[in-house]
């Protein structure tokens, strides 16, 4: 089966409500599919969104803030610094407890998850004999090298496994499996074990499609007599 996912993406720009001046890195998370990005120096970033989802931005020292996405033009906001009083207003959608749980984890995190690697670049006026320089060259590989950049790379890549694990067990939660297959206990594991779910799919597909899966999987893990009715599996019987 093929799942085609049309996405929007979403063009903004955030910067000082007071200087106007472009912030640098902010984090911008997308409540509603958990997607995150940060802004570069310009204070620009593009994320995949669709008019209405709601968005988190959140920057060092500065008023966390949650806006509706409009793709129609520029979406650009305002931050405040933190020695700035806001009037309470705080914007209440339906969330889940991932879409929650995510959106706190990205502002608490938001410094190590905003870490930059330095990017190497041709100038000119160099030293070669050919007028051309190489700018950010010796740092870049110093960073490359060095431990903490090889931590944060490591972070980073587990904060996004385990965020992406946790909308999968939204999705593909032990109780519908149950109730689908009638397997609990340790058949229950074992099945969940042995068809795990992908991120993609997991993102892209319908509820209609997700029981589907699983429906299938049943008939296959029944067809290799992984499973007879009647025998002991944890608490089945």
């Amino acid at each position: 089966m093929a799942f085609v996912v049309s996405a929007q993406t979403l063009k903004g720009l955030v910067v000082d409500g007071q200087t106007k001046k472009p912030l640098y890195p902010v984090s911008i998370l997308n409540l509603a599919t958990g997607q995150s990005t940060s802004t570069d120096e310009l204070g620009r970033y593009s994320l995949p969104a669709k008019t209405g989802d709601v968005l988190s931005f959140s920057f060092i020292e500065y008023h966390t803030v949650q806006r509706l996405a409009n793709t129609d033009s520029l979406f650009k906001v305002e931050l405040l610094p933190l020695s700035v009083e806001l009037q309470e207003f705080i914007l209440r959608p339906d969330y889940t407890p991932y879409q929650k749980d995510s959106a706190e984890m990205t502002t608490l995190y938001s410094k190590e998850l905003n870490t930059k690697r330095i990017k190497p670049s041709l100038t000119g006026g160099g030293t070669d004999g050919f007028g051309i320089g190489a700018s950010g060259l010796i740092g870049s590989v110093a960073q490359k090298m060095s431990k903490s950049y090889k931590r944060n790379k490591r972070f980073k890549k587990t904060f996004k496994q385990d965020m992406e694990q946790k909308y999968i067990d939204t999705k593909y939660a032990p109780g519908l499996v149950t109730a689908l297959t009638g397997f609990t206990g340790d058949t229950l594991a074992i099945f969940m074990n042995n068809y795990p779910m992908d991120y993609t799919f997991a993102r892209a597909s319908t509820d209609l499609e997700l029981k589907m899966w699983i429906r299938n999987n049943y008939k296959e893990y029944l067809e290799k007599g992984n499973y007879q009715p009647g025998q002991i599996h944890g608490i089945d019987k």
